[in-house]
């Protein structure tokens, strides 16, 4: 091949790469997540501001807001009347503050009475008459106009969030995404504008024009007001925070059906102009669907009405009245429109039954609503489709959430200004999806029932859902919320080793785990891990154990002789590791998705015969050079391991994609500055020291110094892969060393004493050496070989719990051999 053509094969191997690694990436167009940027905190993001007005809550409780929203003077102005009707909580109250943003205060009123107030544009002062003590309550009425102000971005455009006037709509979204506090119900009424605080609500919605006005709860009735002024009257009867109220008047036009299920009969109302009547009937096909799987997980639909009004943006999770963009309904029900439906439904019971106190635990509504989009997603389309919407998910977490959110960052305390942020959403997501690998599906369906109800129309924080779920599940949180919620980063597990002993008509198998942690504090305790073992037909065996700690040693208990085993391989845990397994029959493309591979290919399987491949890729680091490879210095960020069960003749080629341009690049720390020095090493095993692999072709893209490039394996071999900066031997010169010495440690893990046995060609003197894992000389002496072998016991009581590596070599240098073992 000639080298234009080879470069632009090359070319055309690094896009079909990124491709790949694309499959159902989250859509940041519509809803929350279209918020792609730090927020700028007004105030210096003290918590007082972040957190609204939740203090005030501790003293005053709003009861109810009677809103009428005259909006005849459509586009130009919105003219309110708000009652509010609100008791003590301490003695006693002589005045009460309300949020209210940029509108004139024409008066406010007790019993018909004038009543004095003070206001600065963003906080309402209501001197009251008379002190209200608890047990009492008092309703004043606010009088107010203007044009609402929507939220608006730090360049000065428009945001996402308020009310406005748009193509030919009235409409709010309670949430600002670049406001402090976020809660928005202030640009449209008087209200506390916190998430703790809940009323419920009479709202009536003035319009002409032959424009209808809707709201969230029931609608009462509607009233001639003359000419073409109509008023329609809506009850909300459950108390709802102020960022869950929406309203919306236009021309529109509705669709009404009844949703009968496992809960009972719900009505469906779905609001929109004219001309988007036959997109609706056909975008939210699913929606039947989508009620029925989330009541499955959650518990019954409360709100009666399900609807969704179309808004010009959007979304939002207004209770009863979903305010959803038109714009993503044009193209039928597409994965993204049904992600987006299902997600804002989710929150019908997520935020709004249960909502959080402070943006710092967002994830609480977030992350599960986004994962109850998966579950829809799971009960609609199968198992598979949902296995794939989760792996999809998690790959992009790795991939892009640091990046986009400055940074790795624990769930819960997460900075404001990345509050609406990839971890809040998806990595929440992840972690949810984790819970319920931790608990099963029966208590998980239980454990999240329990705080639904027990914080049914409260706010709850990490530490009370984390002690809710240890109540009513009867397993202890603590682990999991502290290696998930509390701490940044991702785990991933290694099967280092497996020793099989038969046992009747059963085969124990004694497991040697490793944990390696990707920019997380703390090894992570109590992980149910899960096994699949293979026998020589594919017939599978699933076993279940705990793992705590870098290391673990587990036995479980197979019904038949394994001949392969993959961990997590129905992916009940989201880790810092994307796995693809195959049984391939044929030639060409296996499909390992995912697995930061490109083009890979298998050359040749006997015919009418198949093999299982298995390909691993690890977001953390390798295990280090050994110490007799002081020149070699792996990647600290990734690398693979492949294997599985191949028959005869089986081959495969694959090409690996090394980037290193920005400091965010898995290879920046090898690529940084220059390729030249970028080497392919491998290993056949944990046990062994690496090697240069011998049967591939580096192919830089472009110049040897942009950080851009390929790999391309000629033969795959199973083993461990990563890249490295260096000189090393050949992984075949390594392999043929060993082989001349035969070394048998054990057992490994050791907890106080190690055992090794050696067997060489010839006898006479040899060297015993422990290093560290950074490759540091503890300890050194000599042994004489009898017979050629030898036998000796290693005091290691002393050493920390971690990685060593013990080298055996022959006096005149002719015979070495360096092993791992791991102290426990």
């Amino acid at each position: 091949m000639g080298t234009p053509s080879r470069f632009i094969f090359t070319c055309l191997s690094f896009l079909m790469f990124f491709a790949a690694q694309a499959q159902h990436e989250p859509s940041l167009e519509f809803g929350c997540h279209f918020t792609d940027s730090p927020v700028l905190l007004p105030g210096g993001g003290d918590k007082l501001l972040t957190c609204g007005s939740n203090e005030r809550s501790d003293s005053i409780d709003v009861l109810n807001y009677d809103i009428v929203l005259d909006l005849t003077q459509f586009g130009q102005k919105i003219t309110g009347t708000c009652g509010v009707t609100f008791t003590a909580k301490e003695n006693p109250i002589g005045t009460l503050p309300l949020d209210l943003l940029d509108l004139t205060v024409d008066s406010v009123t007790w019993q018909g009475s004038r009543l004095a107030f003070e206001y600065d544009s963003l906080l309402l002062n209501i001197e009251l008459p008379q002190p209200v003590n608890v047990g009492e309550e008092m309703e004043v009425v606010v009088y107010y106009h203007g044009l609402p102000t929507f939220d608006t971005r730090p360049n000065g455009q428009a945001g996402w969030g308020g009310f406005r006037y748009q193509n030919g709509i009235g409409y709010n979204l309670g949430i600002g995404l670049n406001s402090n506090p976020y809660n928005f119900g202030r640009s449209w009424h008087p209200c506390f504008d916190n998430f703790v605080e809940r009323a419920t609500y009479d709202i009536n919605i003035v319009t002409d024009g032959d424009r209808t006005g809707y709201a969230v709860g029931e609608l009462m009735g509607e009233e001639n007001l003359g000419g073409d002024t109509i008023s329609r009257q809506y009850h909300m009867g459950l108390p709802l925070p102020s960022y869950l109220v929406g309203v919306a008047a236009s021309n529109y036009s509705e669709i009404h059906d009844m949703h009968s299920g496992a809960n009972g009969d719900y009505p469906v109302l779905l609001v929109g102009r004219p001309g988007d009547i036959a997109d609706m009937e056909e975008s939210f096909a699913y929606l039947d669907d989508a009620i029925d799987a989330l009541e499955s997980w959650y518990g019954p639909y409360i709100w009666g009405q399900v609807g969704y009004v179309m808004t010009p943006q959007g979304a939002m999770e207004h209770a009863s009245l979903i305010a959803f963009p038109y714009g993503s309904i044009t193209d039928g029900p597409t994965y993204d429109m049904n992600r987006l439906m299902a997600h804002e439904l989710a929150h019908q019971w997520w935020g709004n039954i249960t909502t959080l106190s402070c943006p710092e635990n967002m994830w609480i509504k977030e992350g599960n609503a986004e994962y109850g989009s998966h579950l829809f997603q799971e009960y609609a389309f199968g198992r598979a489709f949902f296995d794939d919407v989760v792996k999809d998910n998690q790959h992009s977490v790795l991939r892009n959430a640091h990046i986009r959110d400055g940074g790795f960052l624990a769930l819960s305390g997460i900075p404001y200004e990345q509050t609406y942020g990839m971890h809040t959403y998806n990595k929440g997501a992840a972690v949810m999806h984790n819970l319920r690998g931790y608990l099963g599906d029966t208590l998980f369906a239980k454990g999240m029932r329990s705080v639904l109800d027990n914080f049914r129309f409260q706010a709850v924080d990490a530490e009370e859902m984390q002690n809710q779920l240890t109540a009513e599940t009867g397993i202890d949180m603590a682990p999991f919320f502290d290696a998930w919620i509390y701490q940044p980063g991702f785990a991933t597990f290694e099967l280092d080793s497996m020793h099989l002993e038969p046992n009747g008509n059963q085969w124990d198998a004694t497991l040697y785990i490793q944990q390696k942690l990707r920019k997380a504090f703390n090894f992570h305790t109590n992980v149910p891990l899960e096994i699949t073992f293979f026998d020589e037909n594919w017939n599978t065996y699933d076993a279940r154990f705990m793992v705590s700690g870098e290391f673990t040693e587990a036995v479980v208990s197979v019904p038949f002789e394994p001949v392969w085993q993959v961990l997590n391989d129905h992916n009940t845990l989201n880790l810092a590791r994307m796995q693809s397994r195959q049984i391939v029959a044929e030639t060409g493309d296996p499909h390992l998705n995912r697995v930061y591979l490109t083009s890979t290919k298998v050359n040749n399987i006997p015919e009418g015969d198949s093999a299982l491949v298995s390909m691993v890729h690890h977001w953390a680091a390798p295990d280090p050079a050994t110490p007799d490879q002081p020149n070699l210095r792996l990647s600290n960020s990734h690398y693979w391991t492949f294997g599985g069960v191949f028959p005869e003749g089986f081959s495969m080629e694959t090409r690996m994609v090394y980037e290193g341009k920005d400091e965010d690049d898995l290879d920046f720390d090898l690529v940084s500055e220059t390729e030249d020095s970028l080497i392919l090493v491998w290993r056949p095993d944990a046990s062994s020291p690496w090697g240069e692999y011998p049967f591939y072709i580096k192919q830089p893209l472009g110049s040897s110094n942009n950080g851009l490039g390929l790999i391309k394996i000629e033969t795959m071999l199973p083993g461990h892969y990563a890249f490295a900066n260096g000189e090393v031997e050949m992984a075949t010169a390594v392999s043929n060393a060993q082989k001349e010495l035969v070394l048998k440690m054990y057992p490994n893990p050791a907890p106080s004493e190690l055992n090794v046995q050696a067997i060489l060609p010839k006898a006479g003197k040899i060297s015993l050496s422990v290093f560290d894992g950074m490759g540091r000389l503890l300890r050194s002496f000599e042994t004489a070989t009898v017979e050629g072998g030898f036998s000796e016991k290693i005091d290691v009581a002393g050493l920390p719990a971690g990685i060593y590596w013990l080298e055996v070599k022959s006096e005149d240098g002719g015979y070495t051999s360096i092993e791992k073992f791991v102290k426990k």
